[in-house]
């Protein structure tokens, strides 16, 4: 096989000589292009701050071991980035262990002070939530008084330091065991109302478990008679094993019994317990 034998060398013409020289100190001429440093310098900040990163881990492992930022404090360095357009990107990194915590603060609630006990007070006093507005129609003088207001009464009994103010009850009073209830504070036994119109010989007696029988007495007042009962009485044991208290009403020829039930008829204050 036969080599081929290269073309002999041939001079360039001298316009292809001038063309080429031209290009040639044009190239030279011509500034460096610098579009290969800012894809540098970016890819150098990332590798930097990577590095950085894995410094201060390693650095608060060696000097702290075994204990951590604070409960609330954030784990992660804080990198500031400035960048200077003459000198390139400068890097600071801090960290801030000192934790942020918001603390609530609750006000305690007011502890109530001077507060009234149920019957400490005045008959006024007590009774203006059971009888509002009610006024004095008759007193006893001796702790029991009646008040008024519209076509209703309550009796008022101030015994021992405790007032007890009875249910209300019609001023025209109705024939049945409601009406002749009695009250009970400390052992005292209470009970009163207004004699029916137009009734004569009006008598009332309480005959109780001790064996003692009272007659109720009577007073003139807001033009009307009232009669009133009081007898101290404290049971030994249970009351409800006790006898009940009897009551017989007399007035106009006509004589009525009622047997009155412990607790149920025992029990008429309305501003305080039995």
């Amino acid at each position: 096989m036969t080599e081929p034998t290269p073309p002999p060398d041939e001079p360039l013409p001298d316009q292809a000589r001038a063309r080429i020289r031209a290009e040639l100190l044009e190239a030279a001429q011509r500034p460096p292009s610098r579009s290969w440093i800012i894809p540098a310098a970016v890819a150098a900040a990332v590798v930097l701050v990577i590095g950085l990163a894995a410094w201060a881990v390693q650095a608060g492992r060696t000097t702290g071991e075994g204990a951590g930022p604070a409960a609330g404090a954030s784990s992660t360095p804080a990198v500031t980035v400035s960048a200077s357009p003459s000198t390139g990107p400068s890097w600071s990194m801090s960290w801030d262990p000192t934790p942020t915590s918001t603390a609530s603060t609750t006000t305690p609630a007011p502890t109530p002070t001077g507060a009234v006990q149920a019957g400490s007070g005045d008959c006024p006093q007590e009774a203006v939530n059971v009888l509002p507005d009610a006024e004095l129609g008759a007193s006893f003088r001796d702790g029991t008084s009646m008040l008024v207001a519209g076509d209703r009464f309550v009796l008022c009994d101030v015994r021992d330091g405790v007032t007890t103010v009875q249910q209300p009850l019609p001023l025209s009073p109705s024939e049945g065991v409601v009406t002749y209830r009695v009250s009970s504070s400390n052992g005292v036994r209470v009970a009163g109302g207004v004699v029916p119109q137009g009734a004569g010989s009006f008598d009332v007696t309480y005959t109780f478990p001790d064996g003692t029988t009272v007659q109720a007495d009577t007073v003139q007042g807001d033009g009307r008679t009232w009669w009133r009962v009081v007898h101290r009485y404290a049971a030994q044991g249970n009351e409800l094993d006790d006898p009940p208290i009897e009551v017989t009403v007399r007035y106009s020829g006509v004589e009525r019994h009622y047997t009155l039930r412990w607790g149920l008829d025992t029990c008429a204050q309305a501003n305080h317990g039995c």
